[in-house]
């Protein structure tokens, strides 16, 4: 069975701001890959046999530092279904201004923001792309950096839970580490590292 070990990007300039970036990209903070040595010190026994990141600017610079940190020297996969929802017009608002524009976009799993995506359609393509994933490796420890939605949207499906409230009632913060495996196409485990 292949282990999930996901992290999320480091901190930018949108998270530090309070607003929301979705398939925009703002660059990290000065100090934005500290959680991510943090994060990747909880791995120190980990061998990883891939890494794989949202494509995302972000999430790519941080699993290269990541990758590197680890003694990683392999290509780094990008793959767009590893994305943050897409907020369509609300991104890069303020996030007290876009709920209220958008009543639904902080809790409503079926939701979709104009230009944008419904959180439930996000959480399938985040499964599937990890299922493509699961299919491809054997018994393998593998390294996935991607977003806070990404988090929520296994967590909300390992439990069965309503993705809109676990999207927005958790916190994932930046030097969480999960570790997470599928069987039969289903997220089988959830569990926090370190």
């Amino acid at each position: 069975m292949n282990r999930f070990y996901i992290i999320r990007h480091g901190e930018t300039e949108n998270n530090r701001a309070g607003r929301l970036s979705g398939w925009i990209d703002t660059p990290l903070t000065a100090d934005g890959l500290v959680p991510t040595a943090r994060a990747v010190a909880k791995l120190h026994s980990v061998q990883v046999a891939a890494v794989v990141s949202s494509d995302l600017g972000r999430a790519f610079v941080t699993a290269y530092t990541a990758a590197r940190q680890l003694g990683f020297a392999g290509e780094i996969m990008r793959l767009p279904g590893l994305r943050e929802v897409n907020y369509g017009v609300a991104a890069n608002m303020p996030k007290t201004e876009a709920y209220s524009r958008y009543p639904g976009l902080d809790q409503a799993t079926d939701y979709t923001p104009p230009e944008g995506e419904s959180l439930g359609h996000m959480q399938k393509r985040v499964v599937e792309t990890l299922n493509t994933l699961n299919e491809k490796y054997n018994d393998a420890d593998i390294l996935v950096v991607a977003h806070s939605g990404v988090m929520a949207a296994l967590h909300a499906s390992f439990t069965g839970g309503d993705f809109g409230e676990y999207n927005f009632r958790n916190e994932y913060p930046h030097d969480l580490v999960l570790r997470v495996t599928l069987d039969g196409g289903r997220v089988a485990s959830f569990d926090e590292v370190g």
